[in-house]
């Protein structure tokens, strides 16, 4: 099954919005409708907190009908690619089939690229190694939080130098943190399974984990073949828009050591059908 934790969570979050905003109108709209002895600019508040609740509520709406779709959108894929992968399709009728679908606005259909299964060795070894390539680059994100982030707020917003650097110590350590918790929970779930992964045009799944390559929100921008690792990876990169700005994350795939001719195709496919397309 995929991750739909995230999902999960925004529907929480949407239920608490709702309850908070229906909270603040009724009394709001309490307040603004039965005094008749109210000060005008506090009836004016009333009718502000009224019209806000309103507000807090259609966000809350639009946060669960978005984060429900999107749990339907991942249970459709998952299904496509378990149907997939029981039909030999090559991977010329893939090609063929992702230029049909990478024409529409939206492609629906997920195009099967690569079914790959792993031994207990490779599978394990890659979870090991995968946990230290997460570590490393928590770590360095630390640094990079502490580094600017004293910089900055010593710089511009007049705090004392190890006010910033304390502050930004404790925000790095903090994010690096839980960057470290997701990393140990990936390499014990995955390390307890036997390895399993499915490409397809639009999605990943990792040992059941669904990541998106392409959809609505995210954006393939480019894929690597690792040759300097062991065992080689094919390393996705997806970015996104959020409020400050772009963002990125790496979804990581071990080569089975009999497959590399078939990674260099998705390579070619990719680089040539999906990135900028889809």
């Amino acid at each position: 099954m995929a991750n739909k934790t995230g999902y999960v969570f925004a529907i929480m979050i949407a239920f608490w919005l709702g309850i908070i905003g229906l909270s603040v109108s009724i009394v709001g709209f309490s307040g603004a409708l039965t005094s008749d002895e109210m000060e005008n600019w506090i009836r004016g508040v009333m009718w502000i907190m009224a019209i806000s609740g309103l507000f807090i509520i259609y966000g809350g709406v639009n946060m669960f009908i978005a984060s429900r779709k999107k749990m339907s959108d991942i249970d459709k894929d998952e299904i496509e690619l378990a149907i997939a992968v029981n039909k030999h399709v090559t991977i010329e009728d893939a090609v063929k089939t992702i230029r049909e679908e990478a024409a529409k606005p939206f492609a629906e259909k997920n195009t099967l690229l690569a079914h790959w299964s792993y031994t207990s060795e490779e599978w394990k070894e890659f979870t090991k190694k995968e946990f230290s390539f997460r570590l490393r680059e928590a770590l360095v994100v630390w640094l990079l939080i502490v580094g600017f982030g004293t910089w900055l707020l010593a710089g511009y917003r007049d705090m004392g130098h190890l006010a910033a650097f304390i502050t930004s110590l404790c925000t790095g350590g903090l994010i690096t943190l839980i960057r470290f918790i997701i990393a140990y929970n990936a390499r014990k779930a995955n390390a307890s399974k036997p390895g399993d992964v499915v490409i397809s045009a639009k999605s990943i799944l990792i040992n059941g984990k669904y990541h998106i390559l392409n959809d609505e929100n995210k954006t393939l921008y480019k894929l690597e073949l690792l040759k300097d690792e062991n065992p080689q990876i094919l390393e996705f990169s997806v970015e996104w828009n959020t409020r400050n700005g772009n963002t990125n994350e790496q979804v990581r795939v071990p080569v089975p050591s009999d497959k590399l001719t078939e990674a260099w195709k998705l390579v070619e496919v990719f680089n040539n059908e999906v990135i900028g397309k889809y």
